[in-house]
C-alpha cells in the first residue's frame, strides 16, 4: 500500500514538471494579457512603436520562458537564468523608456516569478528590489508632478504594492512546490525501504526455515542415530545368542526395545519443541543416562563431570551432550574400541568435554555427525579438536567459552 501511493505521487510529481505551462510563466501570461488589452485600447488611436512593442514585448518574454521551460523546467543551469533574467530586465527597461512609465510599467511585474524559480528565493528579492529602485528613480523624471498629482501618487503606490504581491506569491508558489517535491520524495523513499523490508522479511524468514530445518537434521541425526547404532548391535546380539542362549538373546532383544522406545521419545522431544517452549536441560544426569543404556555393549565405558552447569545456557549443554553423543556413536560404529573414557569439566574459565577410546582411530574423512557438532559450536563459539590419543585410538576435545555460554 505505501508503495503504490509512493508510486501515485511520483507519478503526480513527474506529470508537475511536465506541465504545459511552467510556473514561472504564469504572471508573464497574465502581464501579457493585461498589456494586450490596453495596446488594443491604444490602436484606436495613431500606431507607434510604443503600442507595437507592448504587444510584441510580452510574447517575446512568454517565448523565452517558455523555451527554459520545456528544456530545463523551473531550475535551469545558473548562468542560463541569470542571463535570461537580465535579458528580460533590458528588453522591458527599452519598452518603458519608449512609452514613459505607462502601460509598460507593468512589464516589470513578469520578472519576479521567473527570478524566484530559477534563481531562487534571496535572488527573486533582490531582483524585485532591482525593480523597485529602478521604477522609483525613474518615476520623478517620467512624472516630475508626482507629488501633488493624487492620480501619479497613487500609480506608484499600485505598482510598488503590486511588485510586493507578486514577489510573495512567487515565493509561497515555490514554497509549496518544494515542500510537495520533498513530501514526494520523502514518500518515495518510504516505499523503497517498505519494499526493501519486505524482501528483508522474507529472506530472514528463509533463514530462520533453513536454520530450523538443519537444526532438526542435527537433533534427528544426533538422537535417532545413536539409538540405532545400539539398536543394531543389540539385536546382532540376539541373533548371535538365540540358539545358543535364548535367556541372553532375550534381553538383548529387551534392551534394544527400550532403546527403540527411547529413540521414539527423542523424536516426538524434538518435534514437540516446535510447537512450545523448551524445558530446561541438566547436562550429567542425561549423560549419565545414555551411559547406563550403553553399559550393554561390550565396552568398558567410563564417565566423569566436575563443575557446575548451572551457569551454562541451554543451548551451550546441549551442544556438550551432542558432543559426547556422536563421540561415543563413533566409537560403537568404527573404533572397534574395549574401553572409552568421557570426562566433563565446567570451570568458571570454560566448559570442556574429552572423548576417548583405544580403538583403530578415527574414521576416514569427516562425517555428517561430526559437521553437526561443528555447527553447534560455532552457534556457541566453540571449538572441536580430534587427534589420536597416546597409545593409539581416538581422542575428541570440545572446548566453550563461559563468557560466550552467558552471552547465549
Amino acid at each position: 500500500m505505501l508503495s503504490q501511493a509512493a508510486n501515485g505521487l511520483s507519478a503526480g510529481g513527474q506529470s508537475t514538471h511536465r506541465q504545459l505551462l511552467p510556473a514561472s510563466t504564469w504572471m508573464t501570461v497574465l502581464v501579457g494579457v493585461g498589456c494586450l488589452l490596453m495596446a488594443t485600447s491604444r490602436s484606436l488611436g495613431p500606431l507607434t512603436w510604443a503600442t507595437v512593442l507592448l504587444v510584441v514585448t510580452p510574447v517575446g518574454l512568454l517565448i523565452m520562458q517558455l523555451l527554459i521551460g520545456r528544456r530545463y523546467g523551473d531550475r535551469p543551469p545558473l548562468a542560463l537564468a541569470a542571463g535570461a533574467v537580465v535579458g528580460q530586465l533590458g528588453m522591458i527597461e527599452v519598452v518603458s523608456q519608449l512609452d514613459g512609465l505607462s502601460i509598460a510599467s507593468m512589464l516589470y511585474l513578469a520578472l519576479p516569478f521567473p527570478a524566484v524559480f530559477w534563481l531562487g528565493s534571496r535572488a527573486g528579492l533582490a531582483v524585485s528590489a532591482v525593480v523597485l529602485t529602478l521604477f522609483t528613480v525613474r518615476f520623478p523624471a517620467a512624472k516630475p508632478q508626482w507629488r501633488t498629482d493624487p492620480d501619479m501618487l497613487h500609480s506608484y503606490l499600485l505598482f510598488a504594492i503590486a511588485v510586493v504581491l507578486v514577489t510573495a506569491t512567487a515565493l509561497l508558489v515555490r514554497r509549496e512546490r518544494t515542500s510537495r517535491e520533498r513530501a514526494e520524495r520523502l514518500l518515495r523513499d518510504l516505499g523503497a525501504s517498505h519494499r526493501q523490508l519486505v524482501e528483508s522479511q522474507g529472506r530472514v524468514a528463509e533463514l530462520a526455515t533453513i536454520e530450523e530445518r538443519n537444526r532438526l537434521a542435527r537433533d534427528i541425526h544426533d538422537s535417532l542415530g545413536h539409538h540405532l547404532t545400539v539398536i543394531s548391535v543389540q539385536l546382532e546380539k540376539a541373533q548371535l545368542l538365540v540358539a545358543e542362549d535364548p535367556v541372553a538373546a532375550s534381553a538383548a532383544v529387551a534392551n534394544a526395545k527400550r532403546l527403540a522406545d527411547q529413540a521414539l521419545s527423542d523424536v516426538r522431544h524434538s518435534v514437540g519443541a516446535l510447537r512450545k517452549d523448551e524445558a530446561p536441560f541438566l547436562l550429567e544426569p542425561t549423560l549419565r543416562g545414555m551411559v547406563a543404556d550403553l553399559r550393554v555393549l561390550p565396552l568398558n565405558l567410563s564417565l566423569r563431570v566436575t563443575g557446575d552447569e548451572q551457569h551454562y545456557s541451554r543451548q551451550q549443554l546441549l551442544a556438550l551432550y551432542r558432543a559426547v553423543q556422536e563421540g561415543l556413536t563413533n566409537v560403537q560404529r568404527h573404533a572397534r574400541a574395549s574401553q572409552a573414557r568421557v570426562v566433563v569439566e565446567l570451570t568458571e574459565e570454560a566448559a570442556s568435554v574429552t572423548v576417548e577410546d583405544d580403538g583403530v582411530g578415527p574414521p576416514a574423512g569427516p562425517g555428517v555427525g561430526l559437521r553437526g557438532v561443528r555447527e553447534r559450536l560455532e552457534l556457541v563459539s566453540g571449538r572441536l579438536v580430534l587427534t589420536t590419543a597416546p597409545g593409539g585410538g581416538t581422542r575428541m576435545s570440545v572446548t566453550i567459552p563461559r563468557t560466550q555460554a552467558r552471552k547465549a
